[in-house]
């Protein structure tokens, strides 16, 4: 049981460093748009927290009388460990890239944007198998191992109300099937957070072309 009460803290351990780097975002609309974008990524992976504290309290009351319950305990411990385990790694991989959106020692917008997509498969399962595709005002920014393959997942990038391009994140060869293809329900809120950030962070940065491009 102490292993899992150790690992309970660190969701609002990760949420509180994100909003560490709210002040390094000097725009107040852009440090809004970002703890909007904490919020709606942190209430699910919460309440699944709460939900596995919940079951866990309760088996360790009857463990009081029948210690055969701790078998179970341990069995849940074991199943649930590594779904905390994802939840950090996504929760890392949105802090990198808010920070990153903040910094100012960039030379340009665009190296920042190809930065981001480079750090965006680290909060996927399988990251060392994973590719990402940021299109931005028809210039297109991609990891180095791109390819266009079936096993991906898309979400639409917004700058001003207007669609401005998307953001895909995929794998180079078939993974077992998840909730969505080959991903995990919680990939789903990530990659839509992020399509979002970028749209309302970096997409009014870069100059819109005649035509859509870059």
């Amino acid at each position: 049981m102490d292993k899992v009460k150790k690992h309970l803290p660190l969701e609002a351990e990760a949420k509180a460093l994100l909003k560490d780097s709210l002040p390094s975002i000097q725009d107040s609309r852009q440090r809004l748009k970002v703890k909007e974008a904490i919020q709606k990524i942190t209430v699910d992976w919460e309440q699944r927290i709460k939900d596995l504290q919940a079951e866990l309290d309760s088996l360790e009351a009857e463990l009081k009388h029948e210690r055969g319950k701790r078998a179970r305990a341990e069995e849940i411990l074991r199943e649930r460990e590594p779904m905390l385990i994802e939840r950090v790694k996504e929760i890392s991989c949105l802090y990198s890239i808010v920070s990153l959106m903040a910094d100012r020692s960039y030379p340009s917008e665009e190296k920042k944007v190809q930065d981001i997509v480079k750090l965006i498969p680290t909060g996927w399962h399988d990251p060392q198998d994973a590719y990402s595709q940021i299109i931005l005002w028809g210039k297109e920014y991609k990891t180095d191992n791109f390819q266009d393959t079936r096993w991906k997942q898309s979400s639409s990038t917004i700058v001003n109300g207007e669609p401005a391009g998307t953001l895909a994140v995929g794998y180079l060869m078939e993974k077992p099937v998840r909730e969505e293809g080959p991903f995990l329900l919680e990939e789903r809120t990530l990659i839509d957070v992020l399509a979002r950030l970028i749209g309302e962070i970096m997409g009014p940065k870069l100059v819109k072309k005649p035509g859509g491009g870059s």
